[in-house]
């Protein structure tokens, strides 16, 4: 009888382990901190556990994952609100809080490039795909950019109550988004031809192809990789995704109580992560909207990252804290499990449980 009720354990040890392998655990693969400001964005740099951050105090920081540490520390001069990496060159972009874009060559943490774009802060910018092009976003401008020489080819601009607050490249190329207000404006990217491409091998030519009016003004704004979609979010709690062929609202969240200012789409883009200022966040199915999952963050969301293969996700945090977790194979199954003791306590029960009905059994015969 003894060794019945090891053989039941031991099956009920095993499917609760099954079950707890595929939950997303509210407790972070890892934590790391070099700063007590806020960590304000975080990029993925490889699938080899490097990543990078950037920080209010005016750093940027590249991560070792496996080992804690920053293996660069890349000084800004300035508050850093944004970061963008292909990984094709080996350039990291930062944008600051003084209107200044940078390039910096990340095996070296070396300032390849600074440029001024304007006198107000630089909130956004963006690489293209393949790391020839580079946009940034400050006060009414926009501007685009060939990373090798850093010549600027576009500049957008609007209206000085309307900032410019985000820029992004569409995964084909073919198409560039510029938010500011509550619209984003779309456009199509082609090769320029004639004199100007003679001179400028890398140029092109951009036409607004269609302009979507969001409910509220757009903190962020980002293409899906599949170019399929585009995610909006701002002040007004509200997470909006239209098709990006037409602009039409696919679905829609209202349900954030905070400023949401971290969008993220997963590679192939089935999934979508967005944060608050509050630390909520939320993952949802990409075509549907359907909440994947949910956690609470003990502090404002700032920037969220998938790494390459998808297999980790980032975000930093308002108290300079970078918290990586591991995604589950299936994300159709994801369920939150929000402390390990309610895990082991669910366990003992069950087990508990077991073995009652198995001494009830004893006794009657």
């Amino acid at each position: 009888m003894k060794s019945k009720i090891v053989t039941v354990l031991l099956v009920s040890a095993i499917l609760l382990s099954a079950c707890a392998g595929k939950k997303f655990s509210a407790e972070p693969y890892k934590e790391m901190r070099f700063a007590t400001l806020p960590a304000s964005s975080v990029v993925f740099l490889s699938d080899r556990g490097m990543l990078a951050a950037s920080y209010l105090d005016g750093t940027i920081r590249s991560l070792d994952i496996n080992t804690g540490k920053a293996v660069l520390k890349m000084p800004a001069g300035n508050p850093v609100e944004a970061l963008s990496y292909t990984g094709n060159n080996g350039i990291l972009i930062s944008a600051d809080r003084a209107g200044f874009v940078k390039l910096w060559e990340i095996k070296t943490g070396q300032l390849i490039k600074s440029i001024k774009l304007s006198d107000t802060a630089a909130f956004s910018c963006a690489a293209n795909p393949d790391g020839t092009l580079f946009a940034a976003a400050s006060g009414g401008k926009a501007a685009i950019y060939v990373t090798k020489n850093t010549i600027k080819i576009k500049e957008l601009n609007t209206a000085a109550n309307m900032p410019y607050r985000q820029v992004n490249f569409s995964g084909d190329k073919k198409r560039f988004l510029a938010a500011a207000g509550d619209t984003i404006n779309i456009f199509n990217i082609s090769k320029s031809t004639g004199l100007k491409k003679f001179f400028i091998p890398e140029s092109i030519d951009i036409k607004n192809e269609l302009s979507i009016k969001n409910n509220h003004a757009i903190n962020s704004a980002v293409f899906s990789g599949d170019c399929s979609l585009i995610a909006a979010a701002g002040d007004g709690g509200v997470l909006n995704v239209y098709r990006a062929e037409d602009g039409y609202k696919v679905w829609s969240d209202p349900s954030f109580s905070g400023a949401l200012r971290a969008l993220a789409f997963s590679p192939g883009s089935k999934y979508l992560a967005a944060g608050d200022n509050s630390g909520r966040l939320v993952f949802y199915s990409s075509k549907t909207g359907e909440k994947l999952a949910e956690l609470q963050v003990p502090s404002g969301i700032y920037g969220t990252a998938f790494s390459p293969s998808g297999k980790l996700f980032a975000a930093s945090t308002s108290t300079g804290v970078v918290k990586i977790w591991e995604t589950p194979k299936d994300a159709k199954k994801i369920v939150i499990d929000f402390s390990g003791l309610k895990t082991i306590l669910l366990s003992l029960l069950a087990a508990a449980v077991i073995l009652a009905v198995i001494f009830i059994r004893l006794r009657r015969k």
